[in-house]
């Protein structure tokens, strides 16, 4: 491993938190001019950024790891899920970096903070980010329904019930459970991070019941009882693309571009291409990602009417709010 790649493996790993250059030699014991001369080379290229943070003192990150927009470049957070075909093709016409999330809450921390330029997480999450942090911009809801509960008995019988929190999951299981006259205060609910412990845990009957998305739904519900919560609270905004604001500041022509490719496949794809993308991606079977785009219904717009929706949570927004913090 020469030079550079050591510096590039040590940056990787340092992430998020980055590394003061004068701490580069000294961990991999490289004279500070190599450093420096590497550092400078990789900064022209676009591959790092640097930041002075007190005197001579510069922290320097990977780009796809910087605290701030960096140019020409767009990076895309999504969960674990198959309901961004047309996210992800948008993404590879445009060159984005893209990180794949488990947890709904960690993404959009993650893009209110600044360690994403875009992200896609439940739009419900992302109002309410929006409007407490005024951090991030949403720009249109990519796909409607595609998630539901599954059972290990009947409805009624159920008392312990899994979900994602601050999610649509936790938001339209409780909405769900309301519609069918159940008490909510007599249920209790395990706030799980990620899908696969979610799964984990059902198996070992930790729950009676989990909400949970595409493609876990379709690839489990052949083994439980189940239901789709469109059947019951009808069609529902699942997800939404948000900007942070620095960026959406910063990298205007570039962001319109991205979003005009996606509204370009939210009208069609080849759903072929898009299901072994996203396979590939997530880590997913393929014929399941395609089985599961039918719970979709994919989108690359925004409506008033999608806050309206909102307000089955509890979420009321006057027109005056949602033009400040949505591209309404």
């Amino acid at each position: 491993m020469n030079a550079e790649e050591k510096i590039l493996k040590f940056l990787r790993e340092r992430g998020e938190e980055g590394a003061l250059q004068s701490e580069i030699p000294k961990n991999l014991r490289l004279s500070k001019s190599t450093v420096s001369e590497i550092i400078q080379r990789l900064e022209d290229k676009g591959i790092v950024v640097r930041e002075r943070i007190a005197g001579k003192s510069m922290r320097v990150w990977l780009s796809e790891f910087s605290p701030k927009p960096v140019e020409g470049l767009i990076r895309v957070g999504v969960l674990r899920a198959s309901e961004y075909p047309h996210v992800l093709l948008a993404c590879e016409d445009v060159g984005a970096i893209v990180k794949v999330f488990d947890s709904a809450l960690e993404l959009t921390k993650s893009l209110a903070f600044g360690a994403l330029d875009v992200g896609v997480s439940p739009f419900v999450t992302q109002t309410m980010f929006a409007l407490t942090l005024r951090s991030i911009r949403i720009h249109c809801v990519v796909a409607f329904n595609g998630s539901g509960v599954l059972m290990k008995r009947k409805l009624k019988e159920c008392k312990k019930f899994a979900t994602s929190e601050l999610s649509a999951m936790e938001s339209n299981l409780k909405l769900f459970l309301e519609r069918f006259s159940f008490d909510i205060s007599k249920a209790s609910f395990r706030y799980l991070s990620s899908p696969e412990s979610m799964i984990e845990r059902f198996g070992e009957c930790e729950f009676d019941a989990m909400a949970i998305w595409e493609p876990y739904f379709t690839m489990l519900k052949k083994d439980f009882e189940h239901m789709e919560f469109r059947e019951v609270i009808g069609d529902y905004p699942c997800c939404s693309l948000a900007s942070n604001v620095q960026f959406y500041e910063a990298q205007r022509k570039l962001l319109d571009k991205f979003i005009e490719r996606l509204e370009e496949y939210a009208k069609g794809f080849d759903k072929r291409k898009a299901s072994k993308l996203i396979a590939e991606k997530m880590g997913f079977d393929e014929r399941l990602v395609l089985k599961s785009f039918k719970s979709y219904r994919f989108s690359a717009e925004l409506s008033r009417e999608s806050f309206r929706f909102l307000e089955n949570y509890g979420l009321k927004l006057t027109d005056e709010i949602i033009k400040r913090i949505a591209d309404v």
